[in-house]
């Protein structure tokens, strides 16, 4: 638990420096978009984890980083599912707020289609949760 929750607070760490850049934008920058978010976001842990005392920190959370960027750990898994689950909430909150779904619907489904690719089962389950209160907004 204490690992997802490291890896967890790095990521979202470095995305407060980065934003969070959504696929659907790095579509627009074709074939080098997935390489610039890579380079930022490596960018952005490795400034976090510069500034940790003593070296030992600093290199344990670069191995961290690099478990959640390879996604092959159940603790990287459970980190990549709950990230989607937020930006999902997140629509929901941004539809709330009156953002029109034409606007969000990217995000919603490929936000969508990482969840139901996660092998972690209860993502799948706080996903139908989710999924009810979107259908809620439209009624």
């Amino acid at each position: 638990m204490e690992r997802v929750l490291r890896m967890a607070i790095l990521h979202d760490l470095s995305e407060a420096l980065t934003f969070d850049i959504s696929k659907a934008y790095l579509t627009y920058l074709g074939k080098r978009g997935r390489k610039m978010k890579n380079m930022i976001e490596a960018s952005a842990w490795k400034y976090l984890v510069d500034g940790m005392k003593p070296p030992k920190l600093s290199n344990d959370y670069l191995k961290v980083q690099q478990e959640y960027d390879e996604g092959q750990t159940v603790e990287s898994e459970i980190v990549h599912a709950a990230d989607s689950l937020d930006i999902l909430l997140q629509v929901i909150d941004l539809r709330r707020r009156g953002y029109p779904q034409s606007c969000l619907q990217d995000l919603w489904d490929q936000s969508i289609t990482t969840v139901r690719r996660s092998p972690i089962h209860s993502a799948s389950a706080i996903l139908r949760m989710i999924i009810r209160s979107s259908r809620e907004l439209e009624r």
